[in-house]
């Protein structure tokens, strides 16, 4: 069974779940109106979502109106990965449901590269194409645990960041980032290239180059990124 199948809303939004859900619903009705309510639980589910693959996905959501599918405020749930690009681990998020098709969430935040993830608040519409935008705020970044994490074999870094990631995915799910901006904290690092040239003769100035990146120490560095996630 898959999200498409229980509400076409949710085509594009999420694929490929594997995982269990479990809980209860409960429908009262009389002669003034109809109420409903339930709570479903999760354990480690997994997805395909427009913005990557995510992991381990668990908590409980209440709805306040289980027919409208709409949540009481503040559900949290706790999620072991998220890959958009740069896979982070042990995050949580906080979000509320309103009639099935808007999806607020208030706050999201990740361990991060020995410093903290944090995603600004968003709101999404289901069953709608349309650009979606997601604002990261990254504080505390380790350069040199960015570099293992990325498998930059031939560079070492040392220092530490802190900045924006603004992530947009189109209606096809291809991500890219727009005006990243990763800052330098005081005193600076130091950035190394470790690999062999591959051009032994490349030039006076471009020889000047590679040898001063053998040992580079730097006071401040800004960084800014732009293009696809891939």
């Amino acid at each position: 069974l898959q999200p498409d199948m229980l509400s076409e809303l949710a085509l594009g939004i999420v694929a490929n779940v594997r995982g269990t859900v479990t809980g209860t619903g409960r429908i009262d009705w009389n002669p003034d109106g109809v109420t409903s309510s339930g709570a479903f639980s999760s354990d480690k589910l997994g997805l395909a979502a427009a913005f990557g693959p995510v992991r381990g996905i668990s908590g409980t959501i209440r709805f306040t109106d289980l027919l409208n599918l709409t949540t009481a405020p503040g559900q949290r749930l706790t999620i072991e990965s998220v890959n958009p690009g740069i896979e982070a681990l042990g995050g949580e998020i906080a979000f509320d449901l309103r009639d099935g098709q808007t999806l607020a969430v208030t706050e999201g935040t990740w361990p991060f590269l020995g410093g903290r993830l944090t995603l600004e608040p968003v709101t999404m519409n289901f069953g709608v194409g349309e650009e979606r935008r997601y604002v990261f705020r990254v504080e505390g970044v380790e350069a040199q645990r960015f570099v293992q994490q990325m498998e930059l074999g031939n560079l070492n870094a040392t220092g530490v960041f802190d900045g924006v990631l603004p992530i947009v995915f189109d209606e096809m799910g291809n991500g890219r980032i727009e005006g990243g901006q990763l800052d330098s904290r005081p005193p600076g690092g130091n950035v190394s290239y470790l690999g062999d040239l591959t051009y032994e003769d490349m030039g006076a100035i471009a020889n000047f180059a590679f040898a001063a990146l053998r040992s580079l120490d730097y006071k401040v560095m800004q960084i800014r990124m732009d293009g696809p996630l891939t």
